[in-house]
This record gives structure tokens, sequence and C-alpha cells, in this order.
């Protein structure tokens, strides 16, 4: 944990509220706010988040752009989609996967859109289908280790290229940069359970980076990033009043969407509490349950679903179920 003292507080404060109107401007793409939107999680969002998805997913044809697409990947990820919308994206992953790469001699603009690819990257794992994956995979592979490797890629654009590249199961093997200056973007994607968790160090340098530097000077995106990173410090963050940690403020609880929330009501918080993932899709009850909202027993889309409940709801994950059973033996 990260302690903060007060006067900190009070910095930090103020960069969040700095932050947040940045992120929020007028003249953002529809990509950019359905990408913030993701990132946060935050009430005020989510419904502008779930109009862009319902958009997106009513386009046909050369109105199903790579923008579309890639958030109707945000929204997948985000427990968004419905059954039909979900073949709506898969539609559309296809059609992504069947395009060329260069135009006239020169990659296609959407080769180095981080954004877009972690959107494209994600919903392709929320789909969870063997054979559209590959497809993918054999698309992505044919320019994302160029648009990685080229000298006009930042930093926090390669971050989001290896992290779309590890939704995928890793087939670039691109790493992460660990550069100090993209701290905050390793911090917010881990945040989202994207990236592995980050270290103590990312966020003493995402506070740091946050009082010294000019969201104004940030593009959007990144602007977003650096909330998402912010916030989830200052969650995890123990204020440093005297050594009280009891005065810890509440955990910010990211919102689910109205499926997801189903789910958690359908499954129940004692489940939650004292069951793993696997041993949830085993009930009989809960596969009802989960068959109902379109999702497979099983499947990565599944897992992700109880596991965005588990965070939201502060429930352990399966895996630290498990070792709190193995030290209680």
């Amino acid at each position: 944990m990260v302690p903060v003292s007060t006067t900190s507080e009070f910095l930090l404060q103020d960069s969040r509220a700095a932050l947040r109107r940045r992120a929020s401007e007028d003249g953002r793409t529809e990509l950019s706010r359905a990408f913030a939107a993701w990132l946060l999680g935050d009430s005020n969002r989510q419904s502008e988040f779930a109009a862009l998805v319902r958009d997106a997913a009513t386009r046909e044809g050369a109105r199903q752009d790579f923008h579309a697409v890639a958030i109707l990947g945000f929204g997948a990820d985000a427990g968004l989609l419905t059954v039909n919308e979900s073949e709506v994206l898969k539609k559309g992953l296809r059609r992504q996967a069947g395009r060329g790469v260069v135009i006239d001699d020169l990659p296609a603009a959407f080769c180095s859109d981080a954004v877009g690819i972690l959107g494209v990257a994600v919903g392709t794992k929320a789909v969870a289908e063997t054979e559209l994956t590959d497809e993918v995979v054999k698309w992505i592979s044919k320019f994302l280790k160029k648009s990685y490797d080229a000298e006009r890629t930042e930093d926090w654009e390669r971050c989001l290229f290896a992290a779309g590249d590890r939704q995928l199961g890793n087939p670039l093997d691109l790493p992460i940069p660990e550069s100090p200056s993209i701290a905050d973007v390793r911090a917010a994607l881990a945040a989202r359970g994207i990236i592995e968790d980050s270290p103590d160090e990312c966020g003493v340098q995402t506070l740091n980076m946050a009082m010294r530097e000019l969201p104004e000077e940030l593009p959007h995106d990144r602007a977003a990033l650096r909330l998402a990173a912010l916030e989830s410090v200052i969650d995890a963050a123990v204020p440093n009043v005297g050594g009280d940690v009891a005065s810890r403020p509440p955990k910010r609880q990211r919102s689910l969407s109205d499926r997801d929330q189903r789910v958690r009501k359908a499954i129940g918080a004692e489940r939650f509490r004292s069951l793993t993932n696997a041993e949830i899709m085993r009930d009989a009850n809960a596969k009802k349950v989960l068959r109902a909202e379109g999702l497979e027993a099983g499947s990565d889309a599944v897992k992700s679903c109880l596991d965005r409940i588990r965070k939201a709801d502060g429930h352990l994950l399966s895996r630290d179920i498990v070792k709190k059973r193995s030290q209680s033996q």
C-alpha cells in the first residue's frame, strides 16, 4: 500500500479533478469515450458507455469499422453485450481479420491505434472462440510487432500493444515497457485486470506524476489512463494521519453491467465468498443462470464475468480461496 499524507491528499484531489476534466472534454472520439468509461467504470460514465456500445452494434457494412469493433470489444469485456450484440462483435472481428494491413505501401491507420488494438484484443478474449481467436492472432501478427517497434510509437502505446498481445495469448511475446514514465499506465491496466498486479513503486510514481505534470499536456486517452491509475492508488492508499489506518477511505467499487448484476444476484454472495469460479460453474443452478445470460460454463467469458463481480464486491478471487483453504488445513 502507498502511504498518503494529508498535504499530498489535497494536491492529489486537485490533480484528480483536473484529470477528470481532461478525460471528459468535448472533441474526443467515440472510441476514446468508450475507452475511458471501460477503464474507469464509474457510474457517471456507464450510461454513455452503454449507448456507445448499442450504437456500435447497429452498424453494418462499411460503418462497422475498426473503431466500432473496438468499442464492442470493450463492451464485451465489461459484460455489456447481449447475445445478438456478441454475434455482431464476432462478425466484426472476422471482417477486421480479413482486412489488409498495407494501403498505398503504408501501414493502415489502425495498425498504430493502440487503444483500438486493445479493444479488439479484449473483445476477442471475451468471445473466447478458438477459431476466431486464431484468425485475429494471424491478422494482428502481420503488423503489431512493427507498430510496437516503430520509432514514432510512444511507450504508453507500447504498453497497450503488449497488453493486447497478452490478451490474445502472448503470440508475439511483446514486453511491457518498464519505463518509470508509464508507471501509471501499468497501474491502470493492472487495476483493470489486463496485466499482472503492478508493484507499489508504480503507485508511488503515479502519485508523483499526478502532482508534477499538467493533465492539459496529456492526450485524452493518456489522461484517462492516468486517472484510472490514480483512482486505483487512492483506493488502496492508507492515509498517513498520525498512523491512523482506520481513517482509510472506502474502496471505490467498479460499476457492473446489468448482466453482471443479474448473475451476481442469482448466484448469491455466499457462493462467491466460499466457492471458486470452477465450483460455481459446476453447480446446476448456476449453469442455468449463466446459460440464460448467453454464457457458456467453462468459457473465458464466464470467468471474466465472475471475476468482475468478485472485484466489485471485494470477494476473494478463486486462487485466493484455494490458498486460504490450504493454509487452514
